[in-house]
């Protein structure tokens, strides 16, 4: 389910001095992107460091603005009756106490710029966003941050912050039960400010809150967010039948600072500006349905557009952009014309728009550090054909009538790792129905795309036979709709693989898919990737109770079958390679229809450890260490002596008993220990085990009795093979 940013409200448009700010033409270019970062960030938290000096001189002025009252940074108080805000007279330093950052400002600091821009990162207004007014709803769409989980009734809802009419918070209420807009009947249990009580999921290294107000850290959270919003405005523009250069090109009436009429010109830019302010999806309904979204101060996402408009971004445009990276680790778009590209040091993936005729100039490329990636392109083999020759300005690169030329690059150095330079990657796209396959799936490249509406938490991961399946879960819990990514394992699984997903990765939960296809009468199945603290057994498909089921300890595996009582003569297993039966709880089983995980019936067998080591050099033993088994069954060991060693002795519970390739452990009631020790030697090259007078023999086994080894012909028992039939000799045990 997807996850809005949601509205929010600015800071600057609550001071007096907002006033000053003057409008940004939009027509041409303002600065690049990180100039428009900075224009953002200054904005919405409220500190310009421009108004250093207005600071210094109202710092103890209490008419310098109104800003809303709160009992402390974050914590908005509202009018009782109505829920809205109320506002009072604020000095300077009351607003930075009111933002939380009052410790960090000084008139007279060794470094002002330094000083205001950790002010910016750590500001912390009314509603709970902090630095560049980032909340828990956008961090959860971009994968940061996985929201506190409440009980509601019979409900088990996500606890966090969106945008909701004052009213809701009348009469003192700070929780409800709310509806996301454009959900589908996706409800949360909103909260009236952001309080940043669920977990961060450790993406980029932001695992507190702490982290997120890290300068470079929150650079990266801001950048994804936008991406993920950009991903989101995409994929709703071309559901309205539209194209980025046909949004691009509107404009819509609105007013500058001095309330004169204007119109407002969509650039990427302001309208990415516009998608933080008002969400993603506000931002795709004015592109697509020229339809105006405010926040809850009234500021709309056209005055956005025009503020922040007209600056070079990460993003492409069907026109000769200037793409600007820098130091932040990022991907770049570019292609849709004759586009400069600079990468400003990162570690940064090009995406190559498929654009006949275009000229891409990179300007710093570096080799092994950057990559051009060519995204679903609709040429099944663009890079057939590939040319790489020198130019004066480098590299150049030619391929199905496009160019790239990398500034300073040697043809050599390109031809001496081409892969590494450039690449195809494939999207596949998983909707709610159908199913695909993406042969050939390159994890490190290629991308699962989620269609609108789809969240981590829909996903559902299992594996049949060589192949991954990603696929979406229904509302019946059954799984319909999936990609199938032949050759892929469940390590290989990465945030990266996605895009066009909202909410959290770590929501992503792995099943076992067990349907009669697969999970008939009497089929044994046996699992590998199954872990007790994120993956479900869907057993959707069947009628079961839990009372229909038993699980089994095995060794270091777990068994699911069905009860004594409803078997009915189905033998069908489920084996779950490396789990504990302790680990598993009701929250393991999914499509269950009645009763509870306490019905289940348990088979937990007594086992007994059995310790299988080898002293000294000269061989193995097989299984080795300890080793759990069942109370009242038999373990076999292997004994293998090197090459020119052979069999010295074998201890079992520090008994000596007779050396043999193997030696069983029979009907075990009890802890043991087995030692094998080896000495200088001809190997025994006899591997069958000793003949014992209890044992039931079939035609073509083996036993070794008196240093020689035997084959019985038929079926015997208590016949000692020096007598005969039905003992047939073979050889000497060496």
């Amino acid at each position: 389910m997807k996850h809005p940013m949601p509205s929010k409200p600015t800071l600057l448009c609550m001071l007096i001095l907002a006033a000053t700010l003057s409008p940004v033409a939009s027509a041409a270019s303002n600065g690049n992107f990180q100039g428009f970062l900075d224009k953002l960030r200054a904005f919405e938290s409220g500190i310009d460091p421009a108004k250093a000096s207005v600071y210094a001189a109202n710092l103890d002025n209490p008419s310098f603005t109104n800003y809303a009252k709160v009992t402390s940074p974050g914590h908005i108080v509202r009018d009782t009756k109505t829920g809205a805000l109320i506002s009072e007279p604020t000095s300077a330093r009351q607003f930075f106490t009111k933002l939380g950052i009052i410790d960090l400002y000084s008139t007279n600091p060794p470094d002002q710029a330094a000083m205001f821009r950790a002010m910016q990162y750590r500001s912390l207004n009314a509603w709970g966003f902090v630095g560049y007014q980032l909340g828990e709803g956008v961090l959860i769409s971009a994968g940061y941050y996985s929201p506190k989980m409440v009980q509601v009734g019979n409900e088990l809802l996500e606890s966090y912050y969106i945008y909701t009419p004052d009213s809701t918070w009348a009469n003192g209420v700070h929780e409800a039960r709310v509806e996301i807009p454009g959900s589908g009947g996706h409800f949360v249990q909103a909260t009236d400010v952001n309080r940043w009580e669920g977990t961060f999921t450790g993406r980029n290294g932001i695992n507190s809150f702490q982290d997120l107000v890290n300068p470079d850290k929150q650079e990266l959270a801001i950048r994804d967010a936008m991406r993920f919003n950009y991903g989101v405005m995409s994929d709703l523009i071309g559901k309205a039948n539209m194209t980025w250069g046909q949004v691009l090109a509107k404009s819509w009436p609105g007013k500058d600072a001095q309330g004169n009429p204007i119109q407002i010109k969509a650039t990427m830019s302001g309208i990415l500006a516009a998608a933080h302010l008002t969400g993603a999806w506000g931002a795709a309904d004015l592109l697509t349905k020229d339809a105006v979204t405010c926040d809850e101060t009234g500021t709309c996402n056209t005055s956005y557009v025009q503020m922040f408009g007209g600056y070079d971004t990460v993003f492409d445009t069907p026109a000769n952009d200037a793409i600007t990276g820098n130091q932040y680790d990022s991907t770049l778009s570019a292609g849709l014309g004759s586009d400069t590209v600079t990468i400003g040091g990162s570690k940064a993936t090009i995406l190559l728009s498929q654009f006949a005729g275009g000229t891409t100039t990179i300007n710093d490329f570096v080799v092994g550090k950057n990559k051009i990636v060519l995204r679903n392109w609709s040429i099944a083999n663009p890079l057939t054909g590939l040319t790489v020759t020198d130019s004066a300005n480098g590299a150049v690169l030619s391929f199905s009538g496009q160019t790239v030329i990398l500034k300073g690059i040697t043809a050599a150095a390109v031809n001496a790792n081409v892969s590494a330079v450039i690449g195809v990657s494939h999207l596949f796209t998983l909707a709610w129905s159908g199913t695909s396959v993406a042969t050939g799936f390159d994890p490190k490249l290629d991308q699962i795309q989620g269609t609108s509406g789809i969240d981590f938490k829909n996903i559902k991961i299992f594996q049949e036979g060589s192949s991954l399946f990603v696929g979406t879960q229904a509302a019946d819990g059954g799984i319909y709709s999936w990609v199938e990514l032949p050759g892929v394992t469940r390590a290989q699984v990465t945030p990266d693989m996605f895009t066009g997903v909202s909410g959290n990765f770590n929501a992503i939960e792995f099943t076992v898919l067990l349907k009669s296809t697969n999970w008939g009468w009497g089929v044994t199945k046996t699992v590998d990737y199954f872990q007790a603290a994120n993956t479900t057994i869907n057993l959707s498909a069947f009628t079961y109770n839990f009372n229909s089921l038993k699980l089994a300890k095995d060794g270091a595996n777990t068994i699911l079958s069905l009860s004594d009582a409803a078997a009915g003569g189905d033998t069908k297993k489920l084996i779950l390679l490396n789990t504990n039966l302790s680990d598993l709880t009701a929250k393991n089983f999914f499509g269950i229809k009645g009763g509870s995980f306490s019905d289940i019936q348990i088979d937990n067998a007594i086992q007994y450890p059995v310790t299988a080591s080898v002293s000294g050099t000269g061989g193995t033993i097989s299984p080795s260490g300890t080793v759990q088994v069942k109370e009242k069954t038999n373990q076999v060991f292997t004994i293998t002596p090197n090459v020119g060693y052979q069999i010295d002795k074998i201890l079992v519970d520090g008994v000596a008993v007779a050396a043999s390739g193997t030696y069983t452990l029979s009907n075990v009631t009890a802890a043991h220990s087995i030692v094998a020790s080896f000495k200088v030697g001809q190997s025994n090259t006899c591997s069958s085990p000793v003949w014992s007078a209890a044992t039931v023999y079939t035609g073509g086994q083996k036993a070794q009795y008196l240093n020689k080894e035997y084959q019985a012909k038929w079926w015997s028992q208590n016949n000692l093979p020096t007598a005969g039939d039905p003992w047939q000799y073979l050889r000497d045990c060496q």
